[in-house]
């Protein structure tokens, strides 16, 4: 397939060759986009999966009756600690400060006297060995205080685990449909540049150029274009990513934790310029040749 070589056919400048350039700019940066999607929640995931496997998280509702001395730990609170810590399947427990509890409310309910003098609940944090079923150690925590409330956060994880392998797969499918458009625009572009230049094509012909080679010009044109878009695309996502993790920044990190994305996501993004430019050379190629066949 005759790829690099002269050019005896005026396409370089012509109006399907821009069509595709501009075009595929579009396409790569959603397809960067998407890439970016797919990979931060899987990242995100992982940390969160990292973060809150094996771990409880109690609920103890604040006493109706009048609070005691600031150092005082309420009775239920003190009967869940006792019997979490002889318990055979914990690793570790610990009450968590009030202060924390204020601390972390302060991004939905502000701070201030108000926020402090809730009727907040005591959390306590339970680290469970490696297997354990939690269902024994929710059962010793309900028995030692039954208004207490059990947060497994394996639950809540394995919900968002869902969410995140249906963005994932949302991403995935968008990217094949990027690459299919891309095939597609190329396809009726070249045909397009065909017609136009069927009596140059018709002359060639006649002086003894072969199919191979005027597809290879069509292919080469291709893929000139779809390169040199698809860098036009990463450029344009560079700063789309920057205000993105501007604004992220700006979000609590307990809410939205700082994560970073792995070398190869950034591996692929590199690789969008050539592989769109592979994909339009490549159909530009084959529909030339087909479309070749039928001329006389």
């Amino acid at each position: 397939m005759a790829l690099f070589g002269r050019t005896d056919l005026p396409i370089q400048k012509n109006a399907a060759s821009r069509f595709i350039q501009w075009l595929v700019m579009v396409l790569v940066f959603m397809a960067a986009i998407a890439a970016t999607v797919n990979a931060y929640t899987g990242s995100l995931l992982a940390h969160w999966n990292r973060s809150v496997t094996g771990t409880l998280t109690v609920q103890v509702p604040a006493p109706m009756e009048k609070p005691g001395k600031p150092n005082d730990v309420p009775k239920d609170v003190a009967a869940v600690l006792g019997v979490l810590k002889i318990h055979p399947d914990v690793l570790r427990v610990e009450a968590v400060p009030r202060a924390k509890v204020v601390a972390l409310l302060e991004p939905w309910l502000g701070s201030g006297e108000a926020v402090s003098d809730l009727p907040l609940p005591a959390l306590v944090d339970v680290a469970l060995k490696p297997g354990t079923d939690t269902r024994g150690v929710t059962d010793a925590i309900m028995k030692a205080a039954p208004t207490a409330l059990v947060d497994d956060h394996r639950v809540w994880l394995n919900r968002v685990g869902n969410l995140a392998e249906g963005v994932g797969m949302i991403a995935l499918a968008l990217m094949g449909i990027i690459a299919a458009a891309l095939g597609l625009t190329v396809i009726f572009a070249t045909r397009a540049s065909l017609a136009e230049f069927r009596d140059v094509i018709e002359v060639l012909h006649l002086v003894g150029a072969r199919d191979d080679d005027i597809a290879g010009q069509f292919a080469r044109r291709a893929l000139g274009q779809a390169t040199a878009g698809g860098l036009l695309g990463l450029a344009l996502y560079a700063p789309t990513l920057g205000v993105i993790a501007l604004l992220a920044r700006r979000v609590d990190t307990s809410v939205l934790p700082n994560v970073g994305l792995p070398i190869a996501h950034w591996a692929l993004l590199a690789s969008l310029p050539i592989v769109a430019g592979v994909l339009a050379m490549g159909a530009a190629h084959v529909t030339v040749r087909r479309a070749l066949r039928t001329m006389v």
